[in-house]
Formats: structure tokens, C-alpha cells, sequence
């Protein structure tokens, strides 16, 4: 049969699906006609070994199979939950919906923790009929659900293998076509509803400015039921005719050096992730390192959360000898609620990074500085993507935006901002009228410096001590600075008592390293004193399992707060910060090792 496709020229004057008239599903038939042998996914079950291939036309195939069972159980329109873990499965299931004309709903990682409770809630919450999984993973679920009532449909995936019927009835460029679930790493997850115009621009943009082209490859071990792992993965291959390498989240928390073994294996050109992943390759300890070739790597993006300089030195520093280059690394800033990317650093451009002083932007102002104990080192997230706008604004209450040297809320417009949530989230207003324009608030803190985008932090994370607004980043950047070992990947900052609030900061520890905790904590405590004038508190050393995180591996402050509350034993070690002048510190909780 022969489709007309909605075409157009992307940056590397290539055909790509026009962002204004295209569907999501139109890019998958497209590139199954365009380029039908094109391995689209190789997917790495072990962490290092090809366990599965999909090809362009064997996705398309799949997919209108299983678009055909799903017209017999589901009606257009209607909402379907993927229940996957990362594989080629998830993306037959996603198409599949697509295909279908029914909306996928995505955000639950199988084997995270409290993935029971977060499946549930998204049932519940998107109002979804059914859910499509693979057989096993169904199996445990349904029972364990049980008690839930969730009345919904159980759907295995292995019915694409089934039968020859192929249907294909996409909805159009203006009708939803997924809902992406948040992290939740500030508040309860929500349902970020996304058009198909909404994700062809955002993938047009990703292409544009991270120079993604036909013939590129990236690698991925994120979660694709989080945004970043899907958007900026494999859709992007399917988009620009490229391939996607993929790994299972756990075998890079197991090995974080799979991540990098499989740049260097597949000659990826395009890979990234949080910090926190950056960190744990510089931890990593791995006698292969030697046969790592990283000068294929062309951007390392970094998103998600706040970005160290002194991290990227350190990972710069490691790699450097395996031919990584540090024009590489490209930081970028983005949201589920913006599809994906709001701004980034052009491929093949330097990055950015300012020495801000720390004590105007506790007070909200931009001011740089050349003294060491004041500074504060901020890394540009690079430029705005085209037909997107940002304001800042300083008085929420107002709608007053903020001055040129000023710190304040990040608010964006644009044709890849999402119209709002589902269930729970329809009932909070996210957006503001600003000058004729409706902006959507991300809940993030940052300002301009000319056309580049800085982030500080976060709202919902910041801690208000002493008149002053202190994000947790910072502490923790800074204390990592002294003490190497110390990362955002498992550490964390927050208030604990509300009449006198006082600093409580959290260290994972294992236990061969409790030894240590000593040492540590007078770096930590000596940062507090000379950068933050923070002289009370306490440091507690915990269990790793006591962080709880977010899908996509970041530490859910207040989550974390209330589980060390409820779950005191989790704790191995809590030491007392004194004032500067009473020299000294006190052993409240000592647990033997």
C-alpha cells in the first residue's frame, strides 16, 4: 500500500516528518519505508552482548499487528498503560497504541522500587482501561495488584507475534498522543499530556541542535518510560533514520562502564544522561578501561539535574587518555511538560561555565565574583531551541519578571509545551499570562546571562535558612569539591524541625567505607562553616537503600526525609555539628561495624 507522508527538510537537509501536519506513528511507517533493513535498536540484555535486534521494518510489522488485537479489546481514544521494561517490547507496545489510535501512557519502570504504588496511582490517575506488558511481567503484576480493584485490561505484547493483520489509523497531528508521568521527584507524579505536534517538534529540535542525523548512533541505559530515555533515544533514531544502542537501567547501576563500553563497541556518536551517571564512571573501577575508544563520542549530553564543573573535570581527567574530548560534553535543560528539550549546546561548540557569587544568588541576584570561598560555578545550558521562549519571573504572586541581573522561576512557551496535565495534575494550575503569551511553570530557578540559560535548583527543593534561599545542590557540589567521594548521587540536603530548623546533611555509605565517616564529615562540616557561615546541624551516614530516587535515578529529597523518620535503622551514624567556637562535634548514633 502506498502512504503519503507529511515531509519536510530537517537541519542536515535531510527528509524528516513536518512537525506542523506528521503524527509520531508517521515517523515509524515513514523509516520503515524509507530505510525498511535500518537496525533502529540493538539492544544489550547483559550490559555487553547484542541480545536483541529490531529493524525498521520489523517494528512497523509488529506494530500493526498489534494495533489490530488492540482495536478488538480498546476504543480510539482511549488510554493504555506500558507496563516494560527496556527492550524492543516497549516500543512494539508504544507503536502498537499509536497505530491503533489509542493513547500510550508511560512511567513505570517494572523492577524500580515502589513500582506496585506507581503503577497503581497511573491507573488510576490517567483513567486507563488496559495495559499492555510482556506476558511475565503482566503475570506478576496482576497478582500483586489484585487487591487494587483496578478493572482494567491485561494485554501481553506477544500477541504482535500473532496472526498477519496489519492496521494502521494514527490520530492526527493536534490529538494526544502520550501522557508521560513526571519522576515525582518534588511532588506526586503527573501525567504530562503530549500531542503529536508537540513531540514532532521536539524531535525536529533535538535534531537540529544536537546535530542528530541520518547515520548517527546513540547509546542509552535510561528507563524508556522516562522521558529523557525515550525522547532523546530511541525516538530520536526512528526520527532521523539513526540507531540506538540500549541497555538495561540495572546493568549500568551494576557496571557503570557497560555505558562506556558500549560508545566505544558501536562507535555511538551521541550519549548522555543525569550527572550522577558521569560520577559513578569516574568511581567505577574496571580493569578493561584500557580498551575504551570514546573519540567517536561527539556529545555527551548532560540534563536532568544541576551539572558540577569540577565533576566534568574529573570525568574529563579519567577519560581524556581513551580519546574523550571535553568539547564534547554538552549540558542541556528540559522537562516531561516541554516533551523533552528546552535548551542546549550546539554540537561542536565549547561549553560555558561562569564563577557566580554564591552570597547574591542566596539573596536572588547575579553577580560574578573572583573570590574562591563566595564562589559558586554555574554551566551554561546553552541556548534556547528555536520558537521557544523563556521568561523569568521574579514575583510569582505579580507575574513580575525578573531583570537582567536578577535570579527568579523559569517559565516557557512554545509548540512543544504540553497543554496540561491528567487526573491529579489537571487540578493545579501550572500556567501564567505574561505579555499576551501563555507560560507554563517548571518549577525551576535560574537566569540569562545574554542568550545563554543558567539553572540554579530547584523551587520545591530549596532550603530557606537564616533569611537566605540555599539550594541542596550546591551544598553538595561543594562539599564534593573537598571530598571526592561525596556526589549528587549519594548525597542529599534538608531542613529537619520547623521552630528552629536546622541542616541535616545525608551521606550514603557502605559499610567497608563507615570507617571513614569520620574524615568525611569534617570536610563536610568544614564547607558548611566557610562557604555557607552554616554552623549547627547534623550529618547522618545511611544505608544506599535508604536514598529513595526517582525512575530515572535522582534522590527524592523529601521522599528520603520521611523514610529516614520511619525507618530510623537505616541510619549508621549521626553526628552533631557544633558552632565554629565551641570546636567539636558529637557521636549521637554509632551502629557497629
Amino acid at each position: 500500500m502506498d502512504w503519503e507522508f507529511h515531509l519536510t527538510r530537517g537541519a542536515q537537509n535531510e527528509e524528516v516528518i513536518d512537525w506542523r501536519k506528521g503524527t509520531l506513528a508517521e515517523s515509524c511507517r515513514y523509516r520503515a519505508t524509507k530505510n525498511p533493513d535500518l537496525e533502529i535498536l540493538i539492544f544489550l540484555g547483559d550490559g555487553r552482548n547484542a541480545t536483541a535486534r529490531l529493524t525498521a521494518r520489523e517494528l512497523d510489522q509488529k506494530a500493526g499487528c498489534m494495533a489490530s488485537w488492540l482495536t478488538k479489546l480498546v476504543t480510539p481514544g482511549q488510554r493504555v498503560v506500558l507496563l516494560f521494561e527496556n527492550g524492543p517490547e516497549y516500543l512494539i507496545g508504544l507503536f502498537g497504541c499509536l497505530y491503533a489510535g489509542v493513547i500510550p501512557v508511560s512511567g513505570v519502570y517494572p523492577t524500580d522500587f515502589g513500582s506496585r504504588q506507581r503503577f497503581c496511582h497511573i491507573v488510576s490517575d490517567s483513567n486507563a482501561v488496559a495495559v499492555v506488558g510482556s506476558k511475565n511481567v503482566l503475570s506478576i503484576f496482576q497478582k500483586e495488584c489484585s487487591s487494587e480493584n483496578l478493572n482494567i485490561l491485561w494485554i501481553p505484547v506477544e500477541l504482535s507475534e500473532k496472526g498477519q493483520n496489519y492496521f494502521y489509523a494514527p490520530g492526527d497531528n493536534e490529538q494526544d498522543a502520550l501522557i508521560q508521568y513526571t519522576s515525582g521527584s518534588t511532588n506526586i507524579p503527573k501525567g504530562v499530556v503530549l500531542t503529536n505536534r508537540n513531540i514532532a517538534f521536539n524531535l525536529t529540535q533535538q535534531g537540529d541542535k544536537l546535530g542528530y542525523a541520518h547515520g548517527d548512533v546513540g547509546v542509552s541505559w535510561l528507563p524508556l518510560s522516562h522521558d529523557m530515555g525515550l525522547m532523546g533515544s530511541v525516538l530520536m533514531a526512528i526520527g532521523a533514520g539513526g540507531q540506538c544502542v540500549l541497555l538495561p537501567p540495572e546493568k549500568f547501576l551494576e557496571k557503570p562502564l557497560n555505558w562506556l563500553h558500549a560508545i566505544s563497541t558501536y562507535k555511538a556518536t551521541l550519549s548522555g544522561g543525569p550527572g550522577f551517571a558521569y560520577e559513578m564512571c569516574i568511581n567505577a573501577a574496571d580493569d578493561s578501561v584500557t580498551q575504551l575508544d570514546l573519540s567517536c563520542w561527539d556529545q555527551a549530553f548532560i540534563g536532568s539535574e544541576a551539572i558540577s564543573t569540577v565533576m566534568l573535570d574529573r570525568f574529563f581527567e579519567k577519560f581524556a587518555p581513551y580519546g574523550f574530548r571535553k568539547s564534547a560534553f554538552c549540558p542541556c535543560y528540559g522537562l516531561a511538560e516541554a516533551t523533552l528539550l528546552v535548551s542546549s549546546k550546539p554540537r561542536g561548540t565549547d561549553m560555558i561555565a561562569y564563577p557566580f557569587s554564591r552570597q547574591s544568588l542566596l539573596l536572588g541576584e547575579v553577580e560574578t565574583t573572583g573570590t574562591l570561598t563566595d564562589e559558586r560555578i554555574l554551566v551554561s545550558c546553552g541556548k534556547l531551541i528555536a520558537e521557544t521562549k523563556v521568561v523569568i519571573i521574579k514575583k510569582e504572586d505579580e507575574i513580575i519578571s525578573a531583570s537582567e541581573k536578577e535570579e527568579g522561576l523559569i517559565y516557557i512557551s512554545g509548540p512543544g509545551i504540553s497543554k496540561g496535565y491528567c487526573g491529579y495534575g489537571s487540578e493545579v494550575s501550572n500556567n501564567c499570562f505574561h505579555r499576551g503569551e501563555t507560560y507554563l511553570a517548571t518549577g525551576d530557578k535560574g537566569f540569562f546571562i545574554g542568550d545563554e540559560l543558567f539553572i540554579t535548583g530547584r523551587k520545591g527543593n530549596e532550603i530557606i535558612l537564616n533569611g537566605f534561599s540555599i539550594d541542596p545542590e550546591d551544598l553538595v557540589f561543594s562539599v564534593s569539591e573537598r571530598a571526592p567521594y561525596v556526589s549528587q548521587h549519594n548525597a542529599t540536603v534538608f531542613l529537619q524541625d520547623e521552630v528552629d530548623p536546622v541542616i541535616v546533611f545525608v551521606c550514603a555509605l557502605p559499610y567497608d567505607l563507615l570507617k571513614s565517616a569520620d574524615d568525611m564529615f569534617h570536610d563536610i562540616q568544614d564547607v558548611l562553616y566557610e562557604k555557607f557561615k552554616i554552623e549547627k546541624g547534623f550529618v547522618y551516614f545511611v544505608s544506599p537503600s535508604a536514598l529513595n530516587r526517582t525512575p530515572s535515578g535522582k534522590i527524592m529529597i523529601r521522599d528520603t526525609k520521611d523514610f529516614l523518620q520511619k525507618n530510623p535503622k537505616t541510619i549508621l551514624k549521626i553526628m552533631e555539628i557544633f558552632p565554629r567556637s565551641a570546636q567539636g562535634f558529637r557521636i549521637i548514633k554509632q551502629e557497629q561495624y
